[in-house]
């Protein structure tokens, strides 16, 4: 689950890569403001949500949680 600064982040580089892409092939302009349009009327994340994300995320920063037993970086064990 990302947050909401992730999401927006997110959507901030599809609307700049649909704005080069319109820059650089003129033909493909519309199909780029199609992109932008779409991506401005995605909903952002529902705050419930990411919240309950970040408290599962909070349990699963456990070393051995369940079979796929997340490994840490060195420097952070």
């Amino acid at each position: 689950m990302t947050t909401s600064t992730q999401w927006q982040r997110t959507l901030d580089a599809v609307v700049e890569l649909a704005e080069e892409i319109a820059r650089l092939a003129p033909d493909c302009a519309d199909r780029a403001v199609q992109i932008v349009r779409l991506i401005r009327a995605v909903d952002p994340p529902d705050r419930e949500l990411e919240e309950d994300a970040l408290a599962v995320d909070d349990v699963l920063d456990g070393p051995d949680v369940g079979p796929l037993r997340r490994s840490r970086p060195a420097d952070l064990a």
